[in-house]
């Protein structure tokens, strides 16, 4: 792959993503957008890949879309097309979010599309847009992954969240110190390896895509996974583990 503003690196069974624009706060414009993409479909189709860390190199984690450019003059026309969204493109493998300082706009998009959400102390979030006549693309989204009041704060009223009330309230799970923010990801990165790969991901599966079924549509998702998990060898080496009291060994 041919990066030029996102960091990937493989060790072991975990992939680390950086995001690597720190003179512009890493701002996401389109090269990003297109990094991240080619990434996490990489990330999905490695077999060794088991878990992915999230983090921003510089002074935050991102200030949002670079619209250095101002308004575009062609008319907008959305196409629904965000590649770079793991959820929305199958990516089920589990992902943790190193955050620090500001979480913005898209970047707060994609630092929250991540499984486990660790921060730093002076990490805040901010949704700006409606200060700026933008329409967020997420708002339809938000709503799921945190209480619909505090959606309300940061998508209508453009509010920032800083670190303690987005712990309080379960946008993050944790807040460590910023010189522990790695270590702490890369420990709950390393759980999430060690555990079976077929049964992590078929949980993910179920959680992302059952979200907004119905219980008819719920029972069927849950069929399928289900069939497939415990028909699987992670599941037969599982009980293997179990009964001869030692740790399994994934493949």
């Amino acid at each position: 792959m041919d990066l030029t503003t996102v960091e990937y690196e493989k060790r072991g069974h975990i992939a680390y993503v950086t995001l690597n624009r720190p003179e512009k706060l890493n701002a996401m414009n389109a090269a990003m957008h297109r990094d991240l993409a080619d990434i996490w479909a990489d990330f999905q189709r490695d077999p060794e890949m088991r878990a992915a860390i999230l983090s921003g190199n510089g002074r935050c984690f991102s200030a949002g879309a670079d619209l250095s450019g101002g308004a575009p003059e062609a008319e907008y026309r959305y196409d629904g097309n965000y590649p770079d969204i793991t959820r929305a493109n199958g990516v089920y493998k589990p992902i943790v979010s190193a955050l620090h300082s500001h979480v913005v706009g898209y970047g707060m998009w994609i630092a929250l599309d991540a499984d486990i959400r660790i921060a730093a102390p002076d990490t805040s979030f901010w949704l700006p847009e409606p200060q700026w006549g933008i329409a967020t693309i997420p708002a339809a989204w938000f709503p799921k992954v945190m209480p619909w009041a505090i959606a309300s704060e940061l998508l209508l009223m453009a509010e920032r969240v800083d670190a303690e009330r987005a712990r309080e309230v379960g946008m993050i799970n944790k807040i460590v110190p910023g010189e522990d923010l790695m270590a702490e990801a890369e420990k709950a990165a390393q759980r999430l390896a060690s555990l079976s790969p077929m049964a992590v991901q078929g949980m993910k599966e179920l959680m992302v895509r059952g979200s907004n079924l119905d219980y008819t549509a719920l029972n069927q998702l849950t069929e399928f996974v289900q069939n497939r998990v415990m028909n699987s060898e992670d599941r037969k080496e599982g009980g293997r583990a179990f009964v001869e009291k030692r740790e399994a060994d994934w493949k």
